[in-house]
C-alpha cells in the first residue's frame, strides 16, 4: 500500500483533475437517470397486492382507475359538463359517473340510493377516472385546472404526481440543511476555518460521482433518488475527517508532507477500510429485502460508499496536500472545550454502565417483539 500511497502524493495535480472531471460529468450524467415514483411498482412479485393488479390487467381491456376527483356544489347537469371536461383532458382515458350506472333522466328518488350516494351525495360529485401512466404530472394539474382549489382528488395517480413535483423541491430543502449542519458541526470541531471547506469539496465530489453513476441502473426508486446523496454525506463524512487529524499528527513527526501523508494513509486505512466495509454490507442487506424499494435503496448507497473510499485513499490526500497552506494559515483556537473529565467518568462508570445495558436489553428485545406495525 506505501507504494500506492506514494504514487499517490506523487501526482497531485492529475488526481485532482481527473477527480474534479469525473464530478462534472456524475453531475451531467444525474439528470439523465431516470426515477420512478410509484411504489406500487416496488411491490414484492408475489404479494396480494401485486396479484390484484395483474389479475385486473388481464381481465380488463381498460386502464384501471387510479383517481377520483370530487366536485361540490353542483347539479346533475353541471356534474355532467365537468365530466366531459374531464374526459377531454390530456391523458384521461376513461371518466365514470352517475350516468354509467343509471338513468339519470329518470327521477333519481327513484333509483338505487346507495349506487346514487356512490357517486352523488349532498351536491357533491364523485368521478372515477383513469389516467395514462406516462401523464400522470401533466394530467393532475389539468384536473386541478378545471376544478379548482376548493375540490379534492386522490388516488395513487395524484399521490404519484404530487410526490414527482414536491421531492425535488424537498431534496433541495433537505441537502442545504444537511450541509448546512454538517458544515457547522465542523467548524464547531476543526481548529482551521478551511478544513470544514476540504472536506465537503470531497464529500462533494464523491456524491456528484455516485448520483452520475447511478445511470448504470437505468431506473432509481424516488426514494434512493431523495435520499441517497444525504445518507452517503452522514456515513461517509467521518472518513475524510479521521484522514485529516491523522495526517496532522504524522505532520508533527516528520516535516516531510509528502511522507506525512503517506504515513496517515498507511495508519489510518485498516480503520476507515474497515468502517466503510462494515456500511457497504450493512446497505448490501436491503437487497434480501421483498419490498424492492430495499435492494433499490442499498445498492445504490453501498456504490456511494465504495466511491467515497475510494475517493477518500485518492482524491482527498491530494486535495489535502494542495490546500493545507490555507488549513495553517486559518488555523484558529478549538472552539470546544476539551473532553477529558467526561472521558475519566466514562471509564470508571464503564463496567456497571455496562451491566444496567446487558439488564435493559432483555426487557427491550421482548417489548420489540411486540411492537405493532400499521
Amino acid at each position: 500500500m506505501r507504494k500506492f500511497y506514494s504514487r499517490v502524493v506523487r501526482n497531485t495535480k492529475k488526481i485532482i483533475v481527473f477527480f474534479l472531471a469525473l464530478a462534472v460529468v456524475g453531475a451531467i450524467l444525474q439528470n439523465f437517470v431516470a426515477v420512478n415514483y410509484d411504489m406500487k411498482d416496488y411491490l414484492p412479485e408475489g404479494s396480494p397486492s401485486t396479484v390484484a393488479i395483474d389479475t385486473m390487467n388481464e381481465e380488463f381491456e381498460g386502464g384501471i382507475p387510479n383517481a377520483r376527483v370530487m366536485v361540490k356544489d353542483v347539479s346533475i347537469s353541471e356534474a355532467l359538463d365537468y365530466k366531459e371536461r374531464l374526459k377531454e383532458c390530456d391523458g384521461v382515458t376513461d371518466v365514470m359517473w352517475l350516468d354509467d350506472s343509471i338513468n339519470i333522466y329518470q327521477p333519481i328518488e327513484e333509483a338505487d340510493p346507495d349506487v346514487v350516494e356512490s357517486f352523488y351525495k349532498d351536491q357533491t360529485a364523485l368521478f372515477t377516472v383513469t389516467i395514462d401512466e406516462n401523464k400522470k404530472i401533466e394530467t393532475v394539474d389539468a384536473i386541478r385546472e378545471i376544478i379548482g382549489e376548493n375540490n379534492a382528488m386522490t388516488g395513487d395517480a395524484v399521490s404519484t404526481a404530487v410526490a414527482t413535483t414536491s421531492t425535488v423541491n424537498e431534496i433541495r430543502i433537505i441537502t442545504i440543511l444537511a450541509v448546512t449542519i454538517v458544515l457547522a458541526v465542523l467548524m464547531l470541531t476543526t481548529t482551521s476555518w478551511v478544513e470544514p471547506l476540504i472536506i465537503l469539496i470531497g464529500l462533494g465530489v464523491a456524491i456528484m460521482i455516485n448520483s452520475g453513476s447511478n445511470l448504470i441502473f437505468g431506473e432509481i426508486s424516488f426514494v434512493t433518488n431523495a435520499a441517497g446523496a444525504v445518507l452517503q454525506l452522514a456515513v461517509s463524512l467521518d472518513y475524510s475527517v479521521f484522514l485529516m487529524h491523522r495526517y496532522e499528527e504524522c505532520l508533527i513527526e516528520t516535516r516531510d508532507k509528502n511522507g506525512a501523508m503517506v504515513d496517515a494513509l498507511c495508519k489510518s486505512t485498516s480503520s476507515i477500510l474497515s468502517s466503510g466495509l462494515t456500511t457497504v454490507i450493512g446497505f448490501l442487506a436491503l437487497i434480501f429485502m421483498r419490498f424492492r424499494i430495499g435492494p433499490d435503496l442499498g445498492v445504490a448507497l453501498a456504490k456511494g460508499v465504495g466511491i467515497s473510499l475510494i475517493t477518500v485513499f485518492v482524491f482527498m490526500p491530494a486535495l489535502i496536500l494542495k490546500l493545507y497552506p490555507l488549513v495553517q494559515k486559518t488555523h484558529h483556537k478549538r472552539l470546544l472545550p476539551g473532553f477529558q473529565r467526561l472521558g475519566r467518568f466514562v471509564r470508571r462508570i464503564m463496567v456497571p454502565m455496562a451491566c444496567l445495558f446487558a439488564v435493559i436489553a432483555v426487557p427491550a428485545f421482548l417489548a420489540s417483539n411486540s411492537n405493532s406495525y400499521p
